[in-house]
């Protein structure tokens, strides 16, 4: 039965109430929205559209403050969706539309040791299920990778909360950290450590393909996020279908994390790489002929 509190929380706009550039194309958002921070559970993501004739982009919750009302995301701009919601929100303005939280929750229970690899924003979206993780009782360890030193992120909140004994850092460019990629990672792990439990990753398609070749062939568990094209975010559209082993998976209600050993990889890389080609034209638009009118139109709003 809906309480009065729960009632009047979807009500309320969704607001960024921070944002943090981290890196030439990374911020730290939080967002206030009491009906996310009140029931996120660790992996789930939320449907975010900035402005009206926005498409809308699934991003995944990286922290939760319910006392706050707010949740925080890691935003990293690579399409129009991303580059909107960097270059045309600050703190105090309210976006058209936030849905969530969406997808199932990530399975936490005791595996044992784990090892968390996150590729670039993929570190941000296994920082909760890290914390959550450990609070059940395994041991976790984490592997943050990029292609470079600008695509690494949560380094110091990973190390603040583990110890800098339980964070490795890797840049495929070997700019900084250790050089190598995630199958690198979890190479080294084990070559110090032995095999993980359980392996959660978090990334690009091709790195998740990578890396689930390596896990299967070790018969290590690995659990995914699968990233894919969404649209109704509720089973509907059949647009973020994913094939794992023999059926059919709706990624938005059964997802995003997955069992990576019985992906197929090959089909998710195609999919979310078929429409490229039509993303960077509209990128290319929006950056040369739609935002400077837009930043034009909110400074005169502004001065008003």
């Amino acid at each position: 039965m809906a309480t009065e509190k729960s009632v009047l929380s979807l009500l309320d706009k969704p607001k960024v109430v921070g944002k943090k550039q981290v890196s030439p194309r990374g911020y730290f958002m939080e967002i206030y929205l009491p009906l996310v921070a009140n029931n996120a559970k660790p992996g789930q993501f939320v449907t975010i559209q900035a402005t009206e004739m926005s498409a809308r982009q699934p991003m995944q919750i990286v922290d939760t403050n319910p006392e706050k009302g707010t949740f925080s995301i890691l935003v990293e701009a690579y399409n129009r969706s991303t580059v909107e919601l960097v270059e045309l929100f600050s703190e105090g303005e309210e976006l058209f539309n936030v849905e969530g939280p969406n997808g199932k929750p990530f399975p936490v229970e005791k595996y044992g040791t784990v090892l968390l690899i996150g590729h670039g924003w993929g570190a941000g979206a296994n920082y909760p299920i890290a914390k959550a993780l450990a609070d059940a009782g395994n041991e976790v360890y984490i592997a943050i990778v990029g292609g470079s030193r600008e695509n690494i992120y949560c380094e110091s909140e990973y190390k603040q909360l583990f110890g800098e004994d339980k964070v490795s850092v890797y840049t495929e460019d070997d700019e900084y950290g250790k050089e190598g990629g995630v199958v690198q990672a979890l190479e080294d792990f084990i070559n110090e450590k032995g095999q993980p439990d359980l392996v959660v990753f978090a990334g690009g398609a091709s790195h998740g393909e990578m890396l689930a070749e390596a896990t299967k062939e070790k018969g290590i568990k690995n659990l995914s996020l699968v990233p894919s094209l969404m649209l109704c975010t509720s089973g509907l559209c059949l647009t973020c279908r994913v094939k794992v082993g023999d059926k059919m998976v709706m990624n938005c209600i059964e997802g995003p994390y997955l069992d990576g050993n019985q992906v197929d990889w090959k089909n998710v890389t195609f999919r979310t790489g078929y429409y490229w080609d039509l993303e960077k034209e509209s990128l290319e638009y929006f950056l040369n002929k739609l935002l400077p009118k837009l930043k034009r139109k909110k400074e005169k709003k502004q001065n008003q």
